[in-house]
């Protein structure tokens, strides 16, 4: 995958979810990225890795996506940073809202943070 656009990172990001494929999933993401939130009322503070071994592990278990469908929307660049909402429906039964804040270094942009709510 070319990360040269913020586009390119968020419909990554979508793809990789939608598909539970860890490894895809991975790529848009910075390697000392953030992730906080609320699932389910509970709070969620950590790095990617809880993600990504969630998506595993729903992987591995045959979880269904079926439905799922998510876009991004307002999508903000500025210079090297930009910042847009992912909405995302029937990711393994859940409904999320994810705002992300991405950065370009070296001309590739990754995700360096999430917070993100159920809905």
């Amino acid at each position: 995958m070319q990360n040269n656009t913020p586009n390119a990172v968020l419909q990554a990001y979508i793809d990789g979810s939608g598909e539970l494929n860890r490894a895809k999933l991975a790529e848009p993401l910075h390697p000392t990225a953030i992730m906080t939130g609320y699932l389910l009322g509970k709070p969620v503070i950590g790095t990617p890795e809880i993600y990504l071994d969630d998506i595993e592990r729903m992987a591995k278990q045959g979880v269904s996506n079926e439905g799922y469908k998510a876009h991004f929307e307002g999508l903000t660049i500025r210079g090297s940073v930009a910042s847009a909402t992912v909405v995302m429906s029937s990711l393994a039964g859940l409904n999320f809202n994810d705002f992300m804040h991405l950065i370009e270094e070296d001309g590739r942009w990754s995700i360096v943070s999430k917070l993100f709510t159920t809905l």
